[in-house]
């Protein structure tokens, strides 16, 4: 026996209630057969199309829509035009998924409808259009085209705020916060950092009324934090990135799985913020505990976050190298550089890159080794790295900046390290040595300190002298200890030891005139006026490497040796005869 309209649509909705959407559906269509007027038909095909929806059937939802539309060729009545919006709406949240063109032109058919109807006077479907605009920027935002996603939201937000209900504050949070992500994607950090705030503000309040509102409130935080850190504003990025973090700690404690790589994400963000300051211990500190989150993601699910576990390793390294802690920091850049190198060998075009950067950075370190320590395995390893980094970027065809910059320190280091010798270190490490004695000397008012940290350059460069006695840089420099050691004597009145340092001198090519000139002081202040009138002659006209006349040189020589307490007739005798 056949059922009747009635009776098909009585049916239809006892299944639905018992969830058999199936057969129900099966019950909507024999009554759409009964139907007799086109009210009907458009209710039935809208189930219908609702239906489809849900059973994520978008060919059957899109069909049965778009039947109903044909309905609405030529509406007369002010609730037909709402109904025809109403449909436009939901042809467009099925198109969103499959065709975001399609979703566009029904959205803006739909918007049109509704403007139409609140310049009629009807303000009740401000809703409706309020919500027909934030999805219109929501596909525009999908397409990546932001100048219409911007002037979507921005409606969106202007019809919202004429409703009080705080049953919009959600969309209205959500429209502030993609145009936050759309001003950061441009580089906006301003007006980012306003629509952000405004989200902030709202999502704090729904967050306080709602817990499933916490993951939105965590997000906005979180993306203030990263904009004030853009913005070099680095107190304000740690006070917001802290507040995401301990919203998220939460929100882990319910739903470990879903929320851990948030904790350990903002972990790393606030330690990154704490290396910029310099403050590096509490940057280790949080990394560290980023990467044991890392550690423990990577075991569960190593396809997306063995990557970030390697990251947060290379960052522990450059921070202790950093704090010249190099053992501690060669540790960890090793080990970032192994899950790197198993990385790129899966997916080289994506880790390449990271690996490379992890790699340099290890040259740098064996560099540091190599010269403070004169290990040479460390240059046997820094070698290794280079090749391999030099052999991975000729394969990328890539003009970023930091892979430019990335071939062209390779090709430095490989200057360096294929050139360096163990003489050249050695003598760099003395040399090191020595700028520090200098530095300690030129922190002192005494001759007499200084003399004993003078005495150490010169049994450095003795010693190393005569390991390499051919090397013309040693020889020069030892040289010059000589000049500043006797003069040091020569100011604490030492004359016989100032005269046995200058002629114990090495002797170069072009005799130096800084010692002949302290001999020459040597024999005027042991009243031996002829040898010293003869050398100061000689050096009278000449000029010192800073192209000062030796006589002005002389002049200033005793003027210091007198303010050493150092009296003697021969500095006016040298004067009257030189004029």
């Amino acid at each position: 026996m056949s059922l009747s309209f009635e009776e098909q649509i009585q049916h239809a909705s006892v299944l639905l209630q018992a969830s058999e959407m199936d057969k129900s559906i099966e019950n909507y269509q024999e009554a759409l057969k009964l139907a007799t007027n086109a009210r009907q038909k458009v209710h039935l095909y809208s189930v219908l199309g609702r239906l489809y929806q849900k059973m994520k059937d978008p060919k059957g939802a899109l069909v049965a829509f778009e039947q109903a539309l044909k309905l609405y060729d030529n509406p007369t009545h002010k609730d037909n035009l709402l109904e025809k919006a109403s449909l436009l709406n939901n042809l467009a949240t099925v198109y969103a998924e499959i065709d975001t063109a399609k979703s566009i032109e029904n959205y803006k058919a739909a918007s049109d409808i509704f403007s139409s109807i609140i310049d009629s006077g009807q303000t009740e479907v401000v809703p409706h259009l309020a919500n027909t605009q934030f999805a219109l920027a929501e596909a525009y935002y999908k397409k990546s085209d932001f100048y219409f996603a911007k002037k979507h939201y921005k409606e969106a937000i202007r019809f919202y705020e004429r409703l009080s209900n705080e049953i919009y504050y959600p969309l209205k949070a959500s429209a502030h916060y993609q145009l936050g992500n759309i001003h950061t994607e441009e580089f906006n950090l301003f007006d980012a950092k306003v629509h952000y705030t405004k989200a902030l503000s709202l999502f704090e309040i729904l967050a306080s009324e709602d817990e499933s509102f916490k993951p939105y409130l965590a997000a906005v935080l979180n993306n203030l934090g990263v904009t004030f850190k853009s913005m070099e504003e680095p107190e304000k990025a740690l006070e917001h990135y802290n507040k995401a973090w301990r919203e998220y700690q939460g929100l882990a404690q319910r739903s470990l799985e879903l929320f851990q790589p948030y904790v350990a994400a903002t972990l790393n963000s606030m330690g990154i913020v704490h290396a910029e300051m310099d403050n590096f211990e509490k940057a280790i500190g949080q990394i560290r505990e980023a990467v044991t989150l890392y550690n423990e993601l990577a075991d569960s699910r190593p396809q997306e976050y063995t990557h970030y576990l390697a990251t947060g390793l290379h960052n522990l390294g450059l921070f202790h190298f950093e704090m010249r802690k190099i053992d501690l920091a060669k540790d960890y850049l090793e080990e970032a550089l192994k899950i790197r190198r198993r990385l790129a060998e899966e997916q080289p075009k994506n880790f390449d890159p990271d690996f490379c950067a992890t790699a340099m950075n290890l040259v740098e370190l064996y560099q540091v080794e190599l010269e403070s320590r004169l290990d040479f395995d460390s240059k046997t390893k820094a070698l290794e790295l280079l090749c391999d980094v030099a052999m991975r970027l000729q394969g990328h065809e890539d003009n970023r900046p930091a892979l430019k910059n990335m071939i062209s320190d390779c090709q430095h280091y490989l200057a360096y390290f294929n050139s360096i010798d163990e003489e050249h270190l050695s003598l760099q490490l003395v040399f090191r040595k020595i700028n520090g004695l200098k530095e300690e000397i030129d922190g002192t008012i005494e001759p007499t300190e200084k003399i004993v940290f003078q005495q150490e350059i010169m049994e450095l460069l003795s010693a190393k002298s005569k390991e390499y006695p051919h090397n013309d840089r040693l020889r020069e420099a030892l040289v010059y200890a000589h000049v500043n050691l006797s003069w040091l004597h020569l100011r604490i009145g030492d004359f016989i030891k100032a005269e046995k340092i200058v002629v114990s001198a090495p002797k170069l090519k072009n005799p130096g005139l800084s010692l002949q000139c302290n001999l020459a002081h040597s024999y005027l202040l042991q009243d031996n006026l002829e040898e010293a009138t003869r050398l100061y002659k000689m050096l009278w006209e000449q000029t010192d490497s800073e192209n000062e006349k030796y006589r002005d040189v002389i002049l200033k020589d005793f003027e210091i040796l007198k303010n050493d307490g150092i009296q003697h007739s021969g500095f006016e005798a040298v004067k009257q005869m030189f004029p």
